[in-house]
């Protein structure tokens, strides 16, 4: 990986000696200015700090989290690296009259009790990109809700319960070679737009597009919907120009299906690979396989953004600003 130095940046250390002890670290960026953040509760401080259209970005390990309510961006260093967590839910809020969307990628979010993050819009016209990351409840009996925005999923794992997302209040929401651990709950209002999806559950969906997925579990759509090249069980209905099969993906354990064309792997690593033959076999309208690896965005959790491995202050300068390095790889 290549490594980038960076020195005598616009940097204020809120605490060399809390620095020193924890290895948390949260760089709140607005333009040229970087300001840094240390421990559990950087995230919360950080964002006491930010404006719409700043840049948070965290290192490795588990943040507190509390409600964001400002158009930022979220960066970790990956799902499996960086997580944000309450004990309650994590709320997030976009604020109306902002050109800037939330963006968050390379986390997890989770809660640390039988509660789930929501993200809410304000008049509607709000913007939420989530990238690379996971969603995930402690107790799977909760989904993650959004409401009355405008929500991009992007090479995500959304892992709840019986429903791993909900769509409410007019919410817009597009899921890209995604994972998504539970079905999708109705709404009179919600529409998604499934493209290139792995759906571990059953769909209660209305005005939805849904494209080269592969859902596992047997599920009805009414004609509201509109479906091509998905890949489904036996026993589904209202796919149109799809594939019925007697056997999509095994659940995991004693009692898996051989001729299952799905290789399940882990949830966590996001592997749900066809076989081989399958893979060549069920191909999805842009050409390429059905499922989260083929499509637009092939499945890779792994950032594709620059993270801040450390930050060391190594003297201070003249003007009263700190001479900081910063390992960027």
């Amino acid at each position: 990986m290549k490594r980038i130095f960076i020195s005598l940046l616009t940097v204020i250390a809120c605490s060399m000696a809390a620095m020193a002890q924890d290895s948390r670290v949260a760089t709140l960026q607005h333009g040229t200015n970087i300001k840094a953040y240390y421990g559990p509760d950087a995230l919360v401080e950080a964002h006491k700090g930010a404006v719409d259209g700043d840049i948070i970005t965290l290192s490795a390990g588990e943040f507190n989290a509390g409600e964001i309510s400002k158009a930022i961006t979220i960066r970790g260093e990956g799902m499996d690296k960086t997580a944000i967590a309450d004990y309650n839910a994590t709320t997030f809020i976009i604020p109306g009259g902002t050109s800037y969307p939330l963006s968050l990628e390379g986390l997890t979010v989770r809660p640390t009790s039988d509660y789930a993050p929501s993200i809410k819009g304000t008049t509607g016209s709000e913007t939420v990109l989530i990238s690379k990351c996971r969603f995930y409840a402690n107790y799977r009996s909760t989904r993650l809700s959004i409401y009355k925005c405008n929500a991009v999923i992007i090479q995500s794992i959304i892992d709840h319960g019986e429903y791993a997302i909900g769509a409410y209040e007019n919410a817009n929401v597009t899921c890209i070679n995604s994972i998504l651990a539970g079905g999708l709950s109705y709404s009179s209002t919600g529409k998604y737009d499934l493209q290139n999806c792995f759906i571990e559950g059953k769909l209660d969906v209305a005005y939805s597009s849904i494209k080269n997925c592969i859902i596992s579990e047997v599920c009805t759509v009414n004609e509201t919907n509109t479906t091509s090249h998905c890949l489904v069980k036996e026993g589904s209905e209202g796919f149109a120009d799809s594939w019925y099969i007697k056997s999509v993906a095994p659940d995991p354990g004693p009692w898996d299906e051989p001729d299952a064309v799905v290789v399940w792997d882990n949830l966590f690593t996001g592997n749900y690979h066809l076989t081989d033959e399958a893979s060549q076999t069920y191909i999805g309208t842009n050409g390429t396989e059905v499922g989260v690896y083929g499509g637009t965005y092939p499945y890779e959790k792994t950032p594709d953004y620059p993270v801040v491995k450390s930050l060391d202050v190594i003297g201070s300068h003249k003007d009263g600003k700190l001479n900081v390095q910063i390992n960027v790889e």
